[in-house]
């Protein structure tokens, strides 16, 4: 079944998810918002292991992109990886000495 969104199952998430991304080439940790969850099939390479992987809203000004972060991952160059699946009102932890995190938008 489809919704208005075109992805089949698509859930709205709660204000205040967000995924944080490990590029070890950036010494970075990407906070992305999570706007929803899709259910995909076991065998599909879900990043969590899950019936559930998240979609992120990428919202670059004149080229915003919404995609599951499975898409976003594989779709990159480098070795980033989800470091952790924020619930609202946590924080990015265990981060490897060195690195810093961005927000997402943020210069």
């Amino acid at each position: 079944m489809m919704n208005e969104s075109g992805l089949a199952g698509f859930v709205a998430a709660p204000n205040g998810w967000r995924v944080a991304i490990a590029s070890p080439g950036d010494s970075l940790i990407l906070v992305v918002p999570v706007i929803g969850w899709v259910p995909i099939p076991e065998d599909s390479g879900s990043i969590m292991n899950s019936s559930l992987e998240p979609v992120v809203l990428f919202d670059n000004p004149q080229a915003p992109i919404i995609s599951t972060v499975h898409s976003t991952l594989t779709g990159w160059a480098d070795r980033s990886y989800v470091h952790q699946v924020l619930a609202p009102g946590f924080e990015v932890r265990e981060m490897p000495e060195g690195w810093r995190t961005v927000e997402y938008g943020d210069d």
